[in-house]
């Protein structure tokens, strides 16, 4: 599948020759990438240890502590989204010719 996705964007590219590659509406994935609307159906998987797992759960259900963490991870995914452009909008590319497929 990598494959796929690295010929594609080896085409993409070519075909962007003289071209600013501005075409791609990096926003409109912006805006979804932590909305509140949108459908929250995959999941990352991030390993941590035993004592990071037990404070995860202890900070969902205390009710003294008004914080969500699983909100805080996305928030903080929407910051390296923008803080690495490049890497998003590849990611964004990738996803496009996955649901073509």
């Amino acid at each position: 599948m990598t494959d796929a996705f690295d010929a594609a964007e080896d085409e993409q590219d070519k075909t962007n020759e003289g071209d600013t590659g501005n075409d791609f509406d990096v926003d409109r994935y912006l805006n979804a990438l932590n909305s509140d609307s949108a459908p929250k159906d995959k999941t990352v998987g991030v390993a941590v240890t035993t004592e990071t797992h037990a404070f995860y759960h202890e900070l969902q259900n205390a009710d003294e502590v008004e914080v969500n963490p699983a909100q805080s991870i996305r928030d903080h995914l929407e910051k390296l989204a923008h803080r690495h452009p490049k890497v998003f909008e590849r990611a964004m590319r990738k996803l496009e010719i996955e649901r073509e497929f």
